[in-house]
C-alpha cells in the first residue's frame, strides 16, 4: 500500500499561510510575468477559469472581488521543503513527485487503520506548515492519484480516501474522466475518446493487446495499475537529473542584442548555480530565443548549441559560451519575448572522464572562486556579487506587479507581528 499526499491549491495555500485574512476569500496566483492564472482557491474557481489572462480579470481586481498574487517560486519551494520534511515523519519511503505532491510507502503499516493514519498525516501537515492536503491511499500509484483526486473534491471523505474501504471500485472508476488518470495526458485522452473510452473504468476494462499496441508498455502498465497490480515502483531517491533549464519571458518585448545578452547571462548564472548545488557539470549548453507565438507576422525563433570539453559548472565560462551562442542566434528586426538556456549531458563533478586533447578537467582555483561566490550570495542576497554581463539595471525583467514577500528565506522580508 502507498499514499499520495497532494497539497490543495498549493500556491494559493502558501500565500494564505502568511495572509490568514484571505482564508475563505477568492485568491488566484499568476504565472511568471503575470501572464495567466495557474492556481485558484475554491472560491476563485467560481469567478475565473484556469489560464485566464490578467487582462481579462482586471475588472475583478478593481471591484475587489478577487485577490491576485504574482508567482513567488522562492516561497513555494521552501514551503514544499517543509511539507516533505513533515511527511518524512510518517514513512521511511517518501518520493517527491512534484512541488505539491509526494508518494509515501506504507508497506509494513498494515497493522494500522490506514484511513486514520491518513487523517493523522493530514492534521500534522496542517498543524506544522498550515498547508491543507488531501490523502489518497491505494495499492498502486495510479489508484492513489485517483483516490487523492476524489478526496480533494468529496466532502464526505474529509480529505482522506482509502480505496480499500470502497465497496464498489468499478462504480467509483466509472465517475472518473479518463483524462484524470495519471499519465494519460491530452494526446492520449484524445485517442482514447476516439476509441470510445471516456472513463477510468472503461480504460481498466480495455484489452491488453489493444492497449499495448496503441499506447505502448507504459499505457499497459497504467491499465494494470488500475486493476490493482503495482507496476510503478517507489523511487525515494530521485533519479539523476538529465538537464537543467532556466527560462523566462521578458517584462516587455526586447529588440536589442545587449538586452538579450543581459537576460541570457542572468539565466546562465542561475543555471550554473543549480548545477553546483547538485554537484553536476554540463557537457552541452544551448541558448534559445523566440518572439511571441501570438504575433501573426514577423515570428522568429532560434537555438544554438555547443559541446563543452571539458564539462563545467563555472559561471564565467558558461556566460562566455552563452554570449557567443546569443550572437549566433540573434537576428535584428525582431521583437523577442522569451529566452532560455539548457544544460545537458550532465555528469557528476567527481566522475568526469578526462581527455587527451581537452583541457584539464578540474581547475581548483576556479572551483574555489565559484564556492566563494555562492557563499557570499547565500549570506547576503542573490547577486550581491555578480558578473558584469548581467547588467546593473535590467529593463527586461519579468512583470511581478502583485509579488508577495519571501517570508521564510529573506531576513528583510520576515513576517512581523504588531502587538498593541
Amino acid at each position: 500500500m502507498l499514499a499520495l499526499v497532494d497539497c490543495n491549491a498549493f500556491f494559493v495555500s502558501c500565500e494564505r499561510v502568511f495572509r490568514p485574512d484571505l482564508e475563505g476569500k477568492p485568491v488566484a496566483v499568476l504565472s511568471n510575468n503575470d501572464g495567466c492564472v495557474v492556481a485558484r482557491s475554491a472560491e476563485a474557481k467560481k469567478l475565473v477559469p484556469m489560464q485566464a489572462t490578467l487582462y481579462s480579470i482586471r475588472h475583478l481586481l478593481q471591484q475587489k472581488r478577487l485577490h491576485v498574487f504574482s508567482s513567488n517560486p522562492v516561497l513555494y519551494k521552501d514551503m514544499s521543503r517543509r511539507v516533505i520534511e513533515t511527511l518524512q515523519q510518517f514513512s521511511p519511503e517518501v518520493e517527491q513527485y512534484s512541488i505539491d505532491e509526494a508518494f509515501l510507502g506504507l508497506g509494513g503499516f498494515t497493522h494500522l487503520d490506514l484511513t486514520d493514519y491518513g487523517h493523522t498525516i493530514r492534521r500534522t501537515v496542517k498543524q506544522w506548515t498550515n498547508i491543507p492536503v488531501s490523502v489518497g491511499i491505494a495499492p498502486t500509484k495510479t489508484l492513489a492519484k485517483i483516490a487523492a483526486h476524489v478526496a480533494k473534491r468529496s466532502q464526505p471523505t474529509n480529505g482522506v480516501l482509502n480505496l480499500e474501504t470502497v465497496d464498489d471500485m468499478d462504480g467509483l472508476l466509472s465517475t472518473i474522466d479518463v483524462g484524470e488518470v495519471w499519465g494519460i495526458g491530452r494526446r492520449n485522452k484524445a485517442k482514447l475518446l476516439q476509441a470510445g473510452i471516456k472513463t477510468a473504468l472503461q480504460l481498466k476494462q480495455s484489452r491488453d493487446s489493444w492497449t499495448k499496441k496503441r499506447f505502448g508498455i507504459f499505457g499497459l502498465r497504467t491499465v494494470l495499475e488500475l486493476r490493482g497490480t503495482p507496476c510503478f515502483a517507489m523511487e525515494p531517491v530521485a533519479p539523476p537529473k538529465k538537464m537543467r533549464i532556466v527560462s523566462r519571458s521578458f517584462g516587455h518585448l526586447v529588440t536589442e542584442l545587449s538586452d538579450l545578452k543581459e537576460a541570457i547571462s542572468t539565466y546562465t548564472t542561475r543555471c550554473a548555480e543549480k548545477l553546483r548545488q547538485d554537484n553536476l557539470l554540463a557537457g552541452c549548453f544551448t541558448v534559445i530565443m523566440r518572439t511571441s507565438y501570438y504575433q501573426k507576422e514577423n515570428q522568429y525563433s532560434a537555438a544554438r548549441t555547443v559541446q563543452l570539453d571539458p564539462p563545467t559548472n563555472d559561471t564565467g565560462r558558461l556566460i562566455q559560451v552563452a554570449m557567443q551562442l546569443a550572437e549566433m542566434a540573434y537576428e535584428p528586426g525582431y521583437e523577442y519575448l522569451k529566452a532560455k538556456v539548457i544544460a545537458t549531458e550532465l555528469v557528476q563533478a567527481d566522475e568526469v572522464q578526462g581527455s587527451l586533447l581537452g583541457g584539464p578537467v578540474h581547475d581548483e582555483k576556479r572551483a574555489r572562486l565559484m564556492a566563494t561566490l555562492d557563499q557570499i550570495n547565500s549570506k547576503l542576497s542573490t547577486d550581491a556579487v555578480k558578473y558584469g554581463a548581467m547588467g546593473l539595471t535590467p529593463t527586461w525583467g519579468m512583470r511581478s506587479e502583485y509579488f508577495s514577500q519571501r517570508y521564510t528565506t529573506h531576513w528583510d522580508e520576515l513576517p512581523s507581528v504588531n502587538i498593541e
